[in-house]
């Protein structure tokens, strides 16, 4: 998702977000990422993590999908011009009324990825205030909103060829978990000269509730 490239006038006005850069400084050839994540606990991970193995092995799926991250995604974006404080707090300020909430991740679907491939991914039964943070978040930064799905992925880009034995084999497994979301994560990571970044955490921002219990929550 760029944001330069984005035309509409609720854009112009989020020019304030980002740090001011005077010409002679600014690097044109440096690309600021951003990805906004929801991080579930590390059992669920665990899990996730056990049935991309399972693909590998049974289909050779790449090591890119092998060692991608057990996250839910809700947005990223990259711009020339790093965000600074003012983001920051608009981020923190949109979601100040927002407290934690339960995720129900249960059973799995796919849909399709490109022309010749397929996702598939765990569901998340009740994701509707995963929905609500992906709206916000676009509306902050004048993007068009879209259709969206919240999902955790178990394999990305599966050909069409290897589809159906895959998904027949992952939908046996049983995947019933529930989490507390309590916060969402920024990640950062520049692309300079060609070299890729590593993601850093630029901010970890909690929904306030202390009376709403924290992390997973166990099966009746």
């Amino acid at each position: 998702m760029n944001i330069r490239n984005h035309n509409s006038t609720a854009q112009q006005a989020q020019l304030s977000l980002f740090s001011e850069a005077k010409k002679e400084n600014l690097v044109l050839d440096t690309v600021h990422q951003y990805f906004f994540i929801i991080s579930p606990p590390e059992a669920i991970k665990s899990k996730v993590k056990l049935l991309k193995h399972k693909l590998h092995r049974e289909i050779g799926l790449s090591d890119y999908n092998l060692n991608s991250s057990e996250i839910i995604s809700l947005m990223s974006f990259h711009t020339m011009r790093p965000v600074n404080d003012r983001f920051i707090q608009a981020v923190q300020q949109l979601f100040s009324n927002n407290h934690p909430f339960q995720i129900h991740v249960s059973g799995f679907d796919h849909f399709e990825h490109g022309a010749s491939s397929n996702i598939i991914y765990a569901k998340l039964e009740n994701s509707e205030q995963i929905v609500k943070l992906y709206q916000e978040l676009h509306v902050l930064l004048g993007l068009r909103v879209r259709s969206f799905v919240p999902h955790l992925t178990i394999g990305k880009a599966v050909p069409r060829a290897h589809f159906k034995k895959s998904f027949s084999m992952i939908k046996n497994h049983s995947f019933e978990e529930k989490f507390t979301c309590n916060q969402v994560t920024i990640l950062e990571r520049r692309l300079q000269n060609g070299v890729v970044g590593k993601y850093q955490v630029l901010k970890e921002i909690r929904f306030e509730s202390p009376n709403c219990p924290q992390g997973p929550v166990p099966h009746p």
